[in-house]
């Protein structure tokens, strides 16, 4: 049993944190959710607290905003480095998937963060943008203003970032869209898809590969992606590209 201490802030968000022997603090962005009305639930919360190893900040936001809410992103930044100056974090890390996953990303743009890892996270969830895109136009309908119409560039930025996609039509439609060259350790599931995440956990896949990940074992994080189904970004490009090319007669 994980025990949670609310946060003070305001709605939509919600903000609750659990403390851990180490000083690694990871964030948990919580993804969309399946209930519209109510809160997100906090996701990775085993994962991410690791049998209490971890200090973990939970992330929820009602509106499903893509952190595009007025302040919100700051606002969460701010609620990270107040954490982590609490803990004396000597690291700090970021989990998300889909929409947690993308907030991830973003969430690193704008404080340091050493490990990242963001599964299915949509490159933009603003409309037009990824015109394939179609799904969850409840909440994406209902963003009035876009300070982050798409994740930022990080290839400048000193963190660690692991992206994990699906190899469906919808996941490549946001995947393929990422830098290849930006040293993300970017890997595609050529037989998944949005369900990724779950998937793999219901196979006890996932937690190795995210964990490795965080800690900065990227060598076994590989093999734990590879056992996983997984390949490298440059491969599944290498693959795609040859499979799509003209063939010489």
């Amino acid at each position: 049993m994980i025990n949670l201490r609310d946060i003070p802030c305001e709605a939509p968000l919600q903000l609750s944190f659990t403390p851990g022997r180490s000083k690694r603090l990871v964030v948990s962005l919580a993804g969309v959710g399946n209930n519209r009305r109510q809160m997100p639930p906090a996701e990775f919360a085993r994962t991410a607290h690791w049998n209490g190893e971890n200090n973990v900040l939970f992330v929820s936001d009602l509106s499903r905003s893509w952190l595009n809410g007025p302040g919100m992103a700051q606002f969460v930044a701010d609620a990270v480095k107040a954490v982590a100056a609490e803990i004396d974090a000597d690291a700090i890390c970021a989990v998300g998937n889909s929409m947690g996953g993308t907030s991830a990303l973003i969430l690193a743009s704008l404080i340091h963060i050493d490990h990242v890892v963001a599964i299915t996270p949509q490159f933009s969830a603003k409309p037009g943008v990824v015109p394939e895109e179609t799904r969850w136009m409840y909440f994406r309908e209902r963003i009035a203003d876009w300070p982050f119409p798409e994740v930022p560039d990080l290839r400048h930025t000193d963190s660690e970032i692991t992206i994990l996609h699906g190899g469906s039509p919808d996941e490549l439609a946001h995947a393929l869209r990422f830098p290849a060259d930006a040293g993300y350790w970017h890997y595609i599931f050529p037989n998944q898809g949005h369900l990724l995440a779950r998937n793999l956990h219901q196979e006890d896949l996932l937690a190795p590969i995210v964990t490795l990940s965080l800690l900065g074992r990227t060598l076994r994080a590989r093999r734990a992606v590879r056992l996983a189904g997984g390949m490298s970004r440059h491969r599944f490009d290498h693959l795609h590209l040859s499979s799509h090319s003209p063939r010489r007669h």
